[in-house]
């Protein structure tokens, strides 16, 4: 009775052996969805630059027929008020190309001694006619004093304003949008908090939220604004976190100071 018992236990312990490395071989091989994910990042790859070509050629000749129509209409007519709109979203799609672009190439950044005022300047003056179209109320604190940081200027502006945009489009709900940045300094840390007034984050969609591809918008997002924004702070040596409740939301870039 007791060798059977024995052998019994012998036994179970083997499978028991088997199962847990099984289970090690499913947890460290690739899942479909991991394999999916991969294959659509090299897909947009390959296809980035077929895309800007396709897009910077209509461009060129909206903004051409632009200037044409433009020029042939008095000063004070109302319809250059249309104009500027048309200019203002050519822009935006050829920042998009662009970022597309840069998204693929990989390429290092080119670092150079930038205030971060100046850049977050630009930042806002840039999303200025976005935030107006969400009747968002932009208010920005940058401490005095702050030393220069050395970065990409296109590239952190591009991760700048793709967070910009992600919090007025987090108040597209809500009654009150007030977007407030502020700049401050933590020892040898600069930090920029990029705070919200939108609904928050849900809690399952937290870990998701820099995950390429992911969005909550439907067809409306490509879920790769913050993806693109963290990849760059981190080829920059910092970092981007979240704080999420149901009053807003506040993402705060982190960045060392060079000595």
């Amino acid at each position: 009775m007791t060798h059977k018992s024995n052998a019994i236990r012998t036994m179970d312990s083997a499978q028991d052996r088997k199962q847990r490395q099984q289970t090690a071989d499913l947890e460290a091989s690739p899942s479909s969805e991991g394999l999916l994910q991969v294959a659509r990042m090299v897909t947009v790859g390959e296809l980035s630059s077929s895309f800007a070509h396709e897009v910077f050629t209509p461009l060129s000749l909206i903004r051409g027929h632009l200037r044409f129509c433009s020029e042939s209409v008095p000063a004070d007519s109302a319809l250059r008020i249309n104009f500027e709109v048309i200019e203002r979203a050519c822009h935006r799609i050829e920042d998009m190309a662009k970022r597309l672009i840069d998204f693929s190439r990989q390429r290092p950044p080119q670092l150079s001694s930038q205030e971060l005022g100046d850049l977050i300047d630009e930042a806002i003056r840039f999303m200025r006619p976005y935030f107006q179209e969400q009747f968002a109320d932009v208010k920005v604190d940058v401490a005095p004093g702050l030393p220069p940081v050395q970065v990409d200027p296109l590239q952190f502006r591009q991760a700048l304003v793709n967070v910009l945009q992600n919090a007025a489009e987090a108040m597209s709900n809500s009654q009150v949008r007030t977007l407030r940045l502020s700049v401050t300094r933590e020892e040898e840390i600069l930090r920029i908090a990029i705070a919200d007034t939108g609904r928050g984050i849900a809690e399952p969609d937290l870990t998701k939220i820099f995950t390429p591809f992911f969005t909550t918008k439907g067809e409306r997002g490509t879920g790769l604004g913050l993806y693109i924004s963290r990849k760059i702070i981190e080829e920059h040596h910092g970092e981007i976190t979240v704080q999420t409740n149901s009053g807003g939301t506040t993402f705060i870039i982190s960045l060392p100071i060079e000595p």
